[in-house]
């Protein structure tokens, strides 16, 4: 089996981890899907999570694939399990385990005061703080921000003035008491700038990295064509392609999905 490595989100936030795969397995094809009709997954209940990961994981086995990347926390913290129980044979990679991961790499340094931030139903879940805890006797704080991921959607992203004052609503009262943020969804590494205002200067650890790492690190088949990738959405292809044009710095066509 030697198709592509297929990748899923809620939207466009997966294309960070999309970047950072491209950077570590360069000769990989990939095929992303960005569910963005039924955006933001952070509110909904586990079992329609499943339901969705599972016919978007269907979808990409039409397309030969390899291995499944959930580049989406919320999926990744309600989701995994269940679905790698049901896909037993296909390699599944989620990036609340890589997170944590690195998180506990650098709780070993002095003076970590970290915080997790993340959507309502990630935070809920409490795998985060349960695959920290176990390891670590550091304080977590926790903070949920569920407007995060819909204002990346509506591109207000980097610095905006919208994008600022929900940083400070969300996470102001924390400044001075953490040093080292986990963005527990990848639509955050587009709101560094905005969290930074809110909480002064900080090291933030970005789920897209680990999860690229992890990824690579799967015993995979190699490639058999030279690589490409494959957009697709369940939204508008446009509002797409404007939004993964300021992520990737390059223009493209997603195909729209009118059903999985």
């Amino acid at each position: 089996m030697g198709g592509p490595i297929c990748i899923f989100d809620s939207g466009v936030g997966g294309l960070t981890v999309l970047q950072k795969i491209r950077r570590e397995m360069p000769d990989e094809s990939l095929v992303y899907f960005g569910d963005t009709a039924r955006a933001p997954y952070g509110g909904k209940d586990a079992k329609t999570l499943i339901s969705h990961g599972r016919e978007i994981i269907n979808f990409f086995l039409k397309h030969d694939a390899k291995m499944i990347i959930m580049a989406c926390g919320t999926s990744s913290s309600t989701s995994y399990d269940t679905l790698c129980a049901e896909f037993p044979s296909l390699p599944i990679v989620d990036t609340i385990r890589p997170a944590a991961e690195e998180t506990l790499r650098q709780a070993q340094a002095d003076n970590f005061r970290p915080l997790f931030i993340a959507t309502q139903a990630t935070i809920n879940s409490g795998l985060f703080s349960r695959l920290f805890s176990d390891e670590s006797g550091t304080e977590l704080h926790a903070r949920a921000c569920p407007l995060f991921a819909p204002l990346v959607e509506a591109g207000h992203i980097g610095g905006h003035p919208t994008a600022v004052f929900a940083a400070k609503n969300y996470l102001a009262d924390l400044r001075g008491k953490v040093n080292t943020v986990i963005l527990g969804c990848t639509h955050y590494p587009l709101l560094k700038l905005a969290i930074t205002q809110a909480l002064g200067e900080i090291t933030f650890i970005d789920p897209a990295e680990a999860t690229a790492r992890a990824a690579a690190a799967k015993n995979l088949p190699p490639p058999t064509a030279p690589p490409k990738i494959s957009y697709y959405t369940s939204g508008a292809p446009e509002k797409f392609s404007s939004l993964a044009r300021i992520i990737l710095n390059e223009n493209i066509a997603p195909k729209k999905l009118a059903s999985l």
